[in-house]
């Protein structure tokens, strides 16, 4: 069954469309916004996006409406989202709206404004961390939330490979808004200068991923800003790099830029704070690093791995190929979301629909779908039957 999807982000802050993040780049939440659009139109899905762009465009096979010249939404699905600026749905309610599903997707764990008021079948979070947020703080009923990751985009990555960037192992990264863990990513990079001058850092994003004024981090040895870039190129970026270093404070409702560098091979040292831990788990698929990332206890730990894993080969590859296999590219959400649109209006089966099992955390209804488990009673998501609860 095909479906016409329509995406409403009522946002302001940044002006884009489908060539953005590629072409100039974003922050994650417009970034996965577009990729799930051109990854539903693969599909065969008939995609509309009404979203702050500059004006009405087909791109990809999506169609962009600006906000102002749309005044009645008409579909099977609606996508209502906010990422950024004043985080207010309540624009929609201005809105005439037809549709069969109506969906809010949550990026974080701040309650948008007007959730309360617009009305939906269900809330798409992006983590067990942002559903957990949703049923205690916002009062969403865990029966109406499904957690569903972002995925990366292996069309990009595919192209940046067939280039061949060399891995340089003694090449960090950092790819994030800088308020995230910069500075602690910073005196990483100073520990393991002082044992060998070939370390360095590479910083991608900062404060232009948020819509606000550039400003670069103070000039030092070993250092190199690169600010805001496109996806493409941070592909090829990443797939050159050794380690990725994502220490911060901030509770991460998800962390695009964790998936990202696992499927380039980066290994991940990241604080274990909001929904990190549900992606590293254990030392396998990349390294927690507990305690104030701005300390130097935390600095010279997370050096201390960094060195570590240099001097054992076999244990890096092994670790990067499994950070690999354990993340789902946009295309495989897309089906995700596809089969639990059809759960939801219980129409005649169809492929890759949902087979059911029970909750590995409270025993409840579980749909099996492609990424792994999700419970209709409590909302946690599992990717196996047998997975620990978080």
């Amino acid at each position: 069954m095909t479906y016409h999807v329509v995406f409403y982000c009522p946002d302001r802050h940044i002006e884009y469309d489908g060539r953005t993040p590629d072409r100039v780049g974003v922050g994650g939440g417009i970034t996965a916004r577009v990729r799930m659009a051109r990854a539903l139109r693969r599909l065969g899905h008939r995609v509309t996006m009404v979203v702050h762009c500059p004006r009405a465009a087909t791109i990809d096979g999506v169609d962009y409406r600006p906000l102002d010249t749309v005044h009645r939404l008409e579909g099977d699905v609606l996508v209502a989202n906010t990422s950024g600026g004043a985080l207010d749905l309540s624009p929609l309610l201005e809105l005439e709206c037809d549709v069969r599903l109506r969906l809010v997707w949550a990026h974080g764990t701040v309650k948008p404004g007007g959730l309360d008021r617009i009305g939906y079948d269900a809330l798409y979070a992006v983590s067990n961390f942002v559903a957990e947020a949703a049923a205690r703080e916002w009062a969403v009923p865990r029966q109406r939330l499904f957690v569903v990751y972002n995925g990366f985009e292996e069309r990009t990555f595919a192209r940046a490979e067939r280039r061949r960037p060399r891995r340089d192992p003694y090449r960090l990264v950092y790819f994030s808004h800088p308020s995230k863990g910069l500075e602690a990513a910073i005196a990483v990079l100073r520990r393991l200068r002082q044992t060998d001058r070939r370390f360095t850092l590479h910083v991608y994003g900062g404060p232009r991923l948020w819509g606000q004024e550039e400003a670069a981090p103070a000039s030092e040895e070993g250092l190199d800003y690169h600010g805001l870039v496109g996806q493409e190129m941070l592909a090829r970026e990443l797939l050159r790099s050794g380690f990725s270093l994502q220490l911060q404070s901030r509770e991460e409702p998800f962390g695009m830029t964790l998936v990202e560098a696992m499927r380039a091979g980066c290994v991940v040292l990241a604080s274990p704070v909001g929904a990190i831990p549900e992606l590293i788990e254990g030392d396998c698929k990349g390294f927690l690093v507990s305690g104030d990332p701005m300390s130097e206890e935390v600095a010279d730990q997370a050096a201390s791995v960094v060195l570590g894993l240099l001097q054992s080969p076999d244990t890096l590859r092994s670790m990067r190929a499994v950070a690999q296999s354990a993340i789902s590219d946009t295309d495989t959400m897309a089906r995700v979301w596809t089969a639990h649109w059809a759960w939801l209006l219980k129409g005649s089966r169809q492929p890759g629909e949902a087979e059911t099992g029970p909750c590995p955390r409270c025993g409840g209804e579980s749909l099996t779908l492609e990424d792994g488990h999700h419970c209709t009673r409590c909302s946690f998501y599992s990717k196996r039957a047998d997975e620990a609860v978080l």
